[in-house]
């Protein structure tokens, strides 16, 4: 892992180190990082994170670790309890000739996956990158509205230790509330991670078939397996020890959480160095005279890996052979006690000067295979317990050939980064593929989701209730109806012929009423209707309205040499009485010469349809000039309806 620095601790512990000891502290470009003081979190009820984990856990979950060697397949699934299971778990190993990049290598992980997963492709993948990528860091913020925090911590951290937008990306996690000075502030831990390393293993399970729910680092899997209560019993504050090839990284969860991490550049190499420089006298003593093979790192590392019961002892001809376990351990010692050290006062600084509880425990796990007697060292060195990291134990699980692999604990240990990334989930789990901007629309989504579906049941209920309301409505008319009818039934009026007239002949009066107000007025609405339908381009220069009736006309036949009509002798002279109802306009169109023709139609068009006319005839039209711009005269005749 990375630099990991608090922003503001770092110098207080690098000089509380060199001031207890002659130790040479992580340098820039190490991993390092002290945490902020984190309170003690109270005790959550055991339902409550059963019912979260029973909530948000997919049916099953697969967790994928890709070593140097071997391919590490790991799937748990939820049971009847809420707690994840362990269903399976795989090892295979990697051909060397595969390169990480190829098409080659994307078939193999997907030949592996297709047969490890099956067909359910419904299953949540995770997999494990590189922590030596990764900065995670611990700060405090002071203690501002949820909606806030994403900005403070932000610029909080652009300001402190500036990164790349582009070529990383930036998450956080609220780690809860703590008191500094008498302040309340909040302490949160942030990391970033590579971008482009991110896409790469992304696409290389796309290419796979198998496209990834997350991907995250080897010290969130162990965070997983202590959210998890994956080791039963055991609550509080305890330590991770890594020790690498190179460096070592110790880790510190308080609760779960982890609260602080930090690199030391001490390891198996150190020990190396170290059999390197006071082994070959002892090698060439155990050895047969003029057969002592020389030293080298590779013969060194064998040495060391051969305390370990799970690795093939030295053989005749090795460098080595000959020496004691006890002699071995002797020449690794001085180094280890130095490693042992500077996780001391990592120990004292983490509770004495921020104040936090006391590590109580500390499991050792390291790039070599398990040495138990190196375990028990540690934990009586610095005076607590500790333990093998060993999440598996408990789980006897048979290989695909029948053998019990798990029997062997260095093989159980290399399986828990793949089973923390199998008991991931992204409420508790960080996640380079679901960062806090993923969250934050994701919450958004479900926040309109559930308005929509509260305006949905806010409408149901309405229109349940509107029809409650009209079924009420309706019986009460049905009801009224009824009682209506049966009145009606008993009601027996008094009808003669002379009060039927009387009342057709008020009805008939009323008629000739209406009639002579229509006829007063139709002139003054003929006027306005025309005057609301005429735009401002027109301009009328004469309207005529004839309303009346023609004079008489004999009907009978006309003598062609008299002019005379002799009505017939069988028929009564009758006359005809014509209503004249017509309107003529007389108006010039202005406007542009081109759409004078065009604005003239729509004018006619629009008196066509107006109800008040009908039979709208365009008598004739012709372009004349008017203040030296082109106009259309036009006349227009109608009846009124």
């Amino acid at each position: 892992m990375a630099e990991l620095n608090e922003i503001t601790s770092t110098d207080k512990l690098l000089d509380f180190i060199r001031k207890k000891a002659d130790v040479i502290p992580p340098e820039k470009g190490g991993l390092s990082e002290i945490s902020p003081s984190v309170p003690t979190p109270p005790k959550r009820d055991a339902k409550i994170l059963r019912a979260r984990r029973i909530s948000s856990y997919v049916a099953t979950t697969v967790g994928v670790d890709i070593g140097h060697e071997y391919l590490r397949l790991v799937k748990t699934k939820k049971g009847s309890d809420g707690k994840p299971d362990l269903v399976a778990r795989k090892r295979v190993p990697i051909p060397s000739a595969l390169g990480r990049g190829s098409a080659e290598f994307s078939n193999f992980l997907k030949s592996e996956l297709n047969s490890f997963c099956g067909s359910d492709k419904k299953q949540q993948i995770w997999a494990v990158m590189s922590a030596a990528l990764v900065e995670v860091h611990h700060i405090r913020i002071p203690q501002v509205p949820k909606k806030q925090i994403e900005n403070v911590l932000y610029w909080t951290v652009k300001k402190e230790s500036p990164f790349d937008e582009k070529e990383n990306i930036f998450d956080f996690e609220v780690l809860g509330e703590v008191i500094e000075q008498g302040i309340p502030k909040l302490a949160v831990m942030y990391y970033t991670a590579p971008r482009r390393e991110i896409e790469d293993i992304n696409k290389l399970f796309s290419r796979s078939g198998w496209p990834l729910t997350g991907i995250s680092i080897t010290p969130f899997a162990v965070q997983n397996i202590f959210r998890t209560g994956w080791i039963a019993g055991y609550e509080g504050t305890a330590a991770s020890l890594f020790i690498g090839n190179d460096f070592s990284r110790i880790d510190i969860y308080a609760h779960g959480n982890i609260v602080m991490t930090r690199g030391i550049k001490a390891g198996i190499g150190s020990m190396v160095e170290s059999l390197i420089e006071t082994a070959p006298d002892k090698t060439a003593e155990a050895a047969p005279k003029g057969n002592a093979p020389q030293m080298d790192k590779e013969m060194a590392r064998k040495i060391i890996f051969s305390l370990s019961s799970d690795s093939p002892p030295l053989a005749e001809g090795d460098a080595g052979y000959g020496l004691k376990e006890q002699e071995i351990w002797e020449i690794i010692l001085p180094p280890l006690e130095r490693l042992v050290r500077q996780v001391e006062r990592t120990f004292e600084y983490f509770t004495e000067s921020l104040g936090n509880e006391r590590v109580e425990k500390i499991y050792v796990s390291g790039a070599m295979n398990v040495y138990h007697p190196l375990a028990a060292y540690v934990g009586q060195q610095l005076g607590i317990e500790s333990d093998i990291f060993d999440p598996l134990s408990q789980q006897l699980l048979c290989s695909d050939n029948g053998d019990t692999e798990l029997g062997c604990v260095s093989e159980r240990i290399a399986f828990a980064p793949a089973l923390g990334m199998a008991l991931s989930d992204n409420i508790y789990t960080p996640n380079f593929l679901f960062t806090y901007r993923d969250k934050e629309k994701k919450a958004s989504v479900k926040k309109i989701n559930l308005m929509i579906f509260i305006a949905f049941i806010v409408s149901i209920s309405l229109g349940a209730g509107a029809f409650l309301y009209q079924f009420h409505a309706i019986n009460d008319k049905t009801k009224t109806l009824l009682n209506l009818e049966q009145q009606l039934r008993q009601y027996n009026p008094l009808v003669n012929r002379d009060l039927i007239m009387k009342g057709v002949m008020d009805a008939q009066q009323d008629v000739k009423t209406a009639k002579a107000y229509m006829q007063k007025y139709v002139g003054m609405a003929v006027i306005s209707d025309i005057a609301s339908l005429t735009p401002a381009n027109v301009r009328l220069i004469n309207l005529r309205v004839k309303l009346g009736i023609l004079p008489d006309k004999p009907k009978g036949n006309i003598k062609a040499s008299t002019g005379a009509a002799t009505p017939k002798p069988e028929a009564v002279q009758t006359k005809a009485k014509e209503e004249i109802k017509e309107v003529e306009l007389e108006g010039f169109v202005f406007g542009d010469r081109k759409s004078l023709e065009a604005q003239l139609a729509d004018y006619v068009v629009k008196l066509d349809n107006s109800p008040m006319f009908h039979q709208v005839t365009l008598q004739k039209k012709n372009e004349e000039t008017s203040k030296k711009a082109a106009v259309l005269r036009f006349t227009v005749n109608m009846k009124v309806a």
